[in-house]
């Protein structure tokens, strides 16, 4: 039923670009198939980690809420390039897309990961290189900039990794952004097995962070942070497939778990 009623289009990025910014590379992305297929039927956007919050951007309406954050001054009053300025316009300043009509985040850390904040984020911080065009604009925007100075002292632009963690701004300022009405979405989390929610996590994303009010349906698997690959995972991404073509329920086997684990917890 999903080979017969689905065609599966994978979007590969640069994991080390601020997610904002993979963001827009997705949008634009979007617009060529749109350019390209203008008749093509609706998506659902299915999204692992780094890609489910990715996708959370294609689903919310930022107005000039997010830019306000940044900024003492509108796009159009910046001292920038009209490059730099739709640049940055484009990254911070964006509405949901009306080709996605279902979404499904899995381990998706929609606020931040404290594993950004550790050592271990810090080392990777070290690592990532930003792409050139935003290199490009660390000299020019400080004058604009409304964050204090303290948000600069790291001497770059954020990265992937400093902008997955909690205290990011810019995950502070999109987190409790709703998704647009009238799309239905899914929440799958891993649970390593140190209790359940909320306070379980898959080790890499909290509970708390993958969980989002409001999802059509939320399932926690005993899964790491690879909650993709979990068997249970991928038999109810393939119920959510099937729902939303209007195709019967398939028959799963029976889940297993340690009693009194949240393993396999379903809510919907």
């Amino acid at each position: 039923m999903i080979r017969k009623k689905y065609q599966i289009w994978m979007y590969s990025y640069p994991s080390g670009y601020p997610y904002p910014y993979t963001a827009e590379l997705l949008r634009q992305e979007f617009d060529k198939a749109a350019k390209t297929y203008p008749h093509h039927k609706p998506m659902v956007y299915v999204g692992h980690s780094m890609g489910g919050v990715i996708g959370r951007l294609m689903l919310i309406d930022t107005h000039h809420d997010v830019w306000n954050k940044f900024f003492r001054v509108p796009p159009e009053e910046t001292r920038l390039s009209a490059e730099d300025r739709a640049l940055l316009a484009n990254t911070l300043i964006f509405s949901h897309r009306d080709d996605i009509d279902r979404a499904i985040f899995i381990s998706a850390p929609h606020r931040g990961s404290k594993l950004a904040m550790g050592w271990v984020g810090r080392l990777g911080s070290r690592l990532v290189k930003a792409p050139s065009d935003l290199v490009s604009l660390a000299s020019t925007i400080t004058d604009v900039l409304l964050l204090d100075e303290t948000s600069l002292q790291m001497g770059r632009l954020p990265n992937s990794i400093d902008t997955l963690s909690p205290a990011n701004p810019f995950v502070k300022a999109t987190m409790d952004l709703p998704i647009t009405r009238g799309v239905p979405y899914h929440t799958i989390c891993g649970n390593r097995g140190r209790g359940g929610p909320p306070g379980c996590s898959d080790g890499v994303v909290p509970y708390t962070s993958s969980h989002l009010d409001g999802a059509e349906s939320e399932l926690i698997v005993p899964s790491n942070h690879g909650a993709h690959q979990n068997p249970q995972a991928i038999q109810e991404v393939r119920r959510i497939l099937r729902k939303h073509v209007g195709a019967p329920p398939a028959a799963t086997p029976p889940q297993t778990g340690e009693a009194g684990s949240s393993q396999g917890q379903v809510s919907r």
